[in-house]
């Protein structure tokens, strides 16, 4: 499955606290080929994304290039199943996540995203 195109978000968790439904409804994903563009609420954050291959599980560096994280890099994981997308942000700078877990030690940012209808 690839995941170009765009996606909303349906759930997600930071540092393992549910995110309210209400502002789940303005987040959303598109990504075409290695550009991504992450939009919360009024906020865009334009970049690209660089694939590391052979990795399991599978992985993403998106660095922001415009927008109000301009510069970051933020390592991610990624998987799909059933028409979903999963991804696991570090959003804190420090080392790729390992496994698809939030939790107030790790501040990880993980979301689940399915094609809008």
């Amino acid at each position: 499955m690839t995941i170009d195109g765009t996606w909303v978000a349906i759930g997600a968790e930071l540092g393992g606290q549910h995110i309210d439904d209400d502002y789940l409804s303005v987040i959303t994903l598109t990504i075409s080929s290695n550009q991504c563009e992450i939009h919360i609420g009024g906020n865009t954050d334009k970049g690209t994304l660089k694939f590391i291959p052979y990795v399991v599980p599978m992985a993403f560096d998106f660095t922001s290039t415009e927008g109000p994280n301009t510069g970051k890099i933020f390592k991610a994981i990624y998987k799909t199943a059933g028409g979903f997308l999963v991804v696991c942000y570090n959003i804190t700078g420090g080392d790729r996540p390992k496994v698809f877990l939030s939790n107030p030690e790790n501040q990880f940012y993980l979301v689940r995203y399915k094609r809008p209808e």
